[in-house]
C-alpha cells in the first residue's frame, strides 16, 4: 500500500557507497595498529608464562627437596619448554609460542633443592618480535637467589636487552 505525498525512506545508493568508503578507510588505518596490539599481547603473555613456569619450578624444587629443571624445547624457548625432575619426570609443559617471536636460544635452568640456581646464573631471556620495534620487548631476568623477574624494554631497542 502506497501513500501519496510521503517520501520514500532509506538510503540512496550514493549515501551507501560513501558510508562504505569511510568504513573501509578507517579499517585500513586501524588494522596495522591492531596487529601490533595483538603481537604486544602475545609477547606479554609468553614472557609471563615463562616467569610462571620458573616460579613453579622453584617452588617444586623447594617442596620436593630435589633439583628441578626448566628445559627449552630444542634449545629454543620459542619452541616451548618443560618443567621436569632430573629423572625426566615432566611436571608441566608449554606449547610452542607464536611463530613471529624472535628465536630465544638458551640453556636449561636448574633449581636446586633450596630454590637457588647453581653458578653460573643464566643471563636475560628476551621476548621480542623480529624486525618490529613497535612491539615492546619483555625480558625474564633471574637473580642470584633464583627469583625470576619480568622487565619491560623501556628504550624500545631489544638488541641491548631490556633497558
Amino acid at each position: 500500500m502506497t501513500f501519496r505525498g510521503v517520501a520514500a525512506r532509506g538510503f540512496t545508493l550514493v549515501e551507501l557507497l560513501v558510508t562504505i568508503s569511510i568504513v573501509v578507510i578507517l579499517l585500513t588505518l586501524a588494522v596495522p595498529s591492531f596487529s601490533d596490539l595483538i603481537l604486544n599481547q602475545q609477547v606479554r603473555v609468553s614472557a609471563a608464562d615463562l616467569q610462571t613456569s620458573l616460579f613453579y619450578a622453584r617452588s617444586e624444587a623447594i617442596k620436593r627437596a630435589a633439583d628441578v629443571n626448566v628445559v627449552p624445547s630444542g634449545g629454543d624457548w620459542k619452541n616451548g619448554w618443560t618443567v621436569q625432575l632430573t629423572d625426566g619426570t615432566v611436571l608441566r609443559s608449554q606449547a610452542p609460542l607464536n611463530d613471529q617471536l624472535a628465536s630465544m636460544s638458551g640453556a636449561t635452568v636448574t633449581y636446586q633443592s633450596d630454590g637457588h640456581l647453581p653458578p653460573p646464573v643464566i643471563g636475560t631471556i628476551v621476548f621480542r618480535v623480529s624486525g618490529n620495534t613497535q612491539v615492546t620487548a619483555r625480558c625474564i631476568a633471574i637473580d642470584l637467589s633464583g627469583r625470576p623477574s619480568l622487565v619491560v624494554d623501556t628504550d624500545r631497542n631489544p638488541a641491548n636487552g631490556c633497558n
